[in-house]
Formats: structure tokens, C-alpha cells, sequence
């Protein structure tokens, strides 16, 4: 519960494992180290972020994250992509301090991207942490000129929000999302 009368926190909405219909999203875990350090550890994955981490940076980052999946209530939910047996990515879902907005943000090792994964993680997740109640919105950010996350979020249908500080920053709230489930796009 939320400290605001009573209403059930946002978290609870949230899911645990979901699943497309060739993807798995399931909580991150002490056992995806390996898979967090190679993808906050790769310079190319990091260009549109950051700068790349060092392994005990890596390791520092996976704990606080785990932390933030585990608070009470939960500041955060983190998912390890998987096709198959071959993990190859991470979702993430940051809530912001007045529980009715969170940043969503997604890492792809080079071989799932350009493949239409990006899409088909947010399109499954959106509908579960806004529909359902939870979020008023979710937003994300990324590089100017990042073409790639530019170009999905414009196919998810996001709206452009003003830059602040050398980010793009786009954002998906109920009334757009509900909007575009009763038109052509598919979200």
C-alpha cells in the first residue's frame, strides 16, 4: 500500500515473467551478473547512454539494481530478455518519486538488434503497467540522433517531450495508449 489513503502502490501491477510470442521477460536475478556486465560493459551498447562499466562497476550497478527490485515498495523492476535459451538483452522500468510515472530503458547485445525486439519488449510491457491502472505514463530517453531509438519510439507511437540536458525524451500515457489500441497501430 501507498501512503496516499489506501490506493494500491503501482508496483503491484507490474509483472513478473511475461511473454510475446517469441520472447521471454523474467525478473533479473544474482545469475544474470554475466549478462549485465557484458551489456553495461560493451562500448557500442553504451554509445547511446554512457560510458561503458568496468566489471566491479558492473557488479556495484547488478546490486543496486536487485536493491531497487527489492525495496519496499519496489522502486524498479528489471527484466532479462530471452529467445530461447540465449539471453541477449535487459528492460527496465524506474519508477518516479511520485509512483505514477516510471522511465522504461532497454539494452540489446548487437545481435538482437535491428530485429524488432525493442518493439515487441515495450509493446507487451506498456499495456500491463499503464492499462491496468498503475502508471499514468512511461517515459524513456535517448541521444539526439540515436535514429534507431528515435525510430521506435515514433513506431510505439510515444509523443515527443521537450530535451533536457542532451536527451531526447519521449513519453506514452493512458489517453495516447488507449487512443492507439482503437486505431491501426498495433501497441
Amino acid at each position: 500500500m501507498s501512503g496516499d489513503g489506501g490506493r494500491v502502490d503501482v508496483s503491484s501491477v507490474w509483472p513478473g515473467e511475461f511473454t510475446t510470442a517469441r520472447l521471454r521477460a523474467t525478473p533479473l536475478c544474482d545469475a544474470d551478473g554475466a549478462l549485465f556486465a557484458a551489456l553495461y560493459g560493451d562500448a557500442d551498447t553504451m554509445a547511446q547512454v554512457g560510458a561503458p562499466l568496468d566489471a566491479e562497476a558492473a557488479r556495484r550497478a547488478l546490486s543496486a539494481a536487485l536493491r531497487q527490485m527489492c525495496s519496499d515498495p519496489p522502486r524498479a523492476r528489471y527484466w532479462r530478455l530471452d529467445e530461447g535459451p540465449q539471453a541477449f538483452g535487459l528492460l527496465s522500468l524506474v519508477v518516479d518519486p511520485t509512483r505514477t510515472t516510471a522511465e522504461t530503458g532497454l539494452l540489446l547485445c548487437a545481435g538482437a538488434r535491428s530485429r524488432g525486439i525493442a518493439r515487441e519488449a515495450l509493446a507487451a510491457l506498456l499495456p500491463r503497467v499503464i492499462r491496468t491502472g498503475g502508471l499514468e505514463a512511461v517515459w524513456t530517453r535517448h541521444r539526439p540522433g540515436h535514429a534507431a531509438a528515435e525510430g521506435l519510439m515514433r513506431a510505439l507511437g510515444f509523443a515527443p517531450l521537450d530535451a533536457a540536458a542532451g536527451w531526447a525524451r519521449w513519453q506514452m500515457d493512458r489517453a495516447r495508449l488507449q487512443a492507439l489500441a482503437v486505431t491501426t497501430v498495433t501497441v
